[in-house]
């Protein structure tokens, strides 16, 4: 009885000085930006929730921790000792407790093997498919993230997504969100290796660029065509690659692979979904949202590309960079996301939803619009959702603190960001320790452009290594701009606070 007493109040301590501890350890790493991600706060806000704690704690904190591994490596040698039974289901918590330990300490490979003797137990003891898994799954892909194993965590990414699918039909909502769970990765994945890779450059470019320089002459069959391509090179590279006039060209070869097969899984889950008996009307929006995000990804890359250009020789006007900083291609980028949201706004209408989900799918379409510099049109879209609000008896002034916020969100709202923990793969509940802050200020004007840039304090050295980061993603930003009355104004200076963690 006391030493079970002992080791359930030695879990309760570790429990306690975990965050303290992997700060701690966290913050030893190198800088890497794949890894970047920044938690937005007012500076007036305390820094008690992002900051590690002293270091009399952390001590306290690796002891425990320290303590606690040799407590639960006892523990599985008395049980199997005892049962004889390396699979006994006992054992089942004390490895997933080890695994923990090991977590914090940074030892991931010794949490990955804990963890991965936890998952046999529970498919010897609950089956090969079991459910029970899964909490430790997670476990085992943020270890494997921290350790930069991306290889290992798309496999077992892949493999919880699986396990959904033994369990649940393509369209019950458990399974859906699982879906949405792998092409979130996948789009992560696609970000930390292009948008946020060491040298900040869209890798994609280098595997789609070849090797040896192709002149014109070569890549054209036809003077006509050529003819046209020098006339007006952006419509007539589009049309002569999808009419398949330029020989061996086809959209896809500019693609990402990744956000192709985002796009597969997108086409097959809309088609289950309204092939099923009762189309689920939640799954049907959020598949939609997620397509809007997908077509967003286009915007993104054309405007990355633009502010990091491409010096290959290879790549300077090759019909790789033509098409894919086409008007064209921009175009269809707007058109699809639109469409999607678009088709939110009129299913909410056909089934009379509550006027909060509609003006909420009004803003976000606004949103779409303005993020694409179709600023009459959110406008008009703004407007509508602030006439759905009136007829809840919502007065303009408490519409616009209701769609101000303190914080400015960078719009469209479902779309991925750069330095998120949505773009570097972590989960929303993961404990994270940030190196360091920077204060930033700026305006936003009425179309959603961020204006007039400077920096305050922070902390510590590497801040202003950070700070281009900061820089970069903020002129490729679009946000939000204030509402007086229903219209788009220019904000006052806005102050906030970038902590940050790698």
């Amino acid at each position: 009885m006391c030493k079970l007493f002992s080791k359930v109040t030695l879990r309760l301590v570790v429990f306690f000085y975990i965050a303290s501890f992997a700060a701690t350890t966290y913050s030893q790493a190198l800088f890497d930006p794949a890894n970047l991600i920044f938690e937005i706060t007012l500076p007036s806000e305390a820094e008690a929730e992002l900051t590690a704690s002293d270091e009399v704690a952390t001590n306290e904190a690796y002891i425990a921790l320290i303590d606690s591994v040799e407590l639960y490596q006892s523990a599985i040698n008395d049980i199997q000792l005892a049962t004889n039974n390396p699979y006994n289901f006992e054992l089942l918590e004390e490895y997933s407790d080890l695994g923990d330990a090991y977590k914090s300490l940074g030892q991931h490979d010794a949490a990955i093997s804990s963890y991965d003797n936890a998952i046999q137990i529970t498919k010897i003891q609950n089956g090969l498919y079991n459910l029970d898994q899964l909490p430790l799954l997670q476990k085992t892909i943020q270890s494997y993230l921290s350790l930069g194993d991306m290889d290992n965590a798309a496999l077992w990414q892949e493999h919880r997504h699986y396990l959904h699918l033994k369990n649940y039909a393509a369209t019950d909502p458990a399974m859906v969100v699982a879906t949405f769970a792998l092409t979130e990765w996948y789009i992560a994945t696609f970000f930390r290796n292009n948008f946020q890779s060491a040298n900040q450059k869209l890798q994609m470019i280098a595997n789609m660029t070849p090797h040896q320089s192709r002149t014109f002459a070569r890549l054209i069959e036809n003077e006509s065509i050529a003819d046209s391509f020098l006339a007006n090179p952006n419509q007539a590279q589009f049309d002569n690659i999808l009419n398949g006039d330029i020989r061996r060209i086809n959209p896809r070869d500019i693609e990402h692979p990744l956000l192709l097969k985002v796009g597969g899984i997108y086409e097959e889950l809309q088609e289950s979904i309204y092939a099923s008996e009762q189309p689920d009307i939640g799954s049907i929006i959020q598949t939609a949202r997620r397509i809007a995000e997908l077509s967003f990804i286009t915007k993104q890359e054309m405007d990355f590309e633009r502010q990091y250009p491409n010096f290959n020789v290879n790549y300077i006007n090759s019909r790789e960079q033509l098409y894919r900083n086409s008007q064209q291609r921009l175009d269809q980028s707007y058109d699809s996301g639109r469409n999607a949201l678009q088709y939110i706004v009129s299913l909410l209408k056909d089934v009379e939803a509550s006027p909060r989900l509609l003006a909420s799918a009004l803003v976000e379409l606004g949103d779409w619009h303005l993020a694409y510099g179709k600023i009459q049109t959110a406008e008009t879209t703004y407007q509508e959702a602030y006439n759905v609000m009136a007829s809840m008896g919502i007065p303009t002034e408490a519409a616009d603190e209701a769609f101000n916020d303190p914080i400015p969100k960078q719009i469209p709202r479902m779309a991925t960001h750069m330095f998120t923990r949505r773009s570097s793969g972590i989960s929303s509940d993961a404990n994270l320790a940030y190196q360091g802050y920077i204060d930033v200020s700026f305006n936003i004007d009425g179309q959603g452009n961020i204006e007039d840039i400077s920096f305050g304090d922070s902390s510590p050295d590497e801040a202003r290594e950070i700070q281009r980061f900061i820089e970069s993603s903020l002129r490729m930003a679009k946000y939000r701009p204030y509402f007086n009355n229903g219209d788009l104004i220019n904000s006052e200076r806005i102050n906030l606070r970038y902590h940050y963690a790698y």
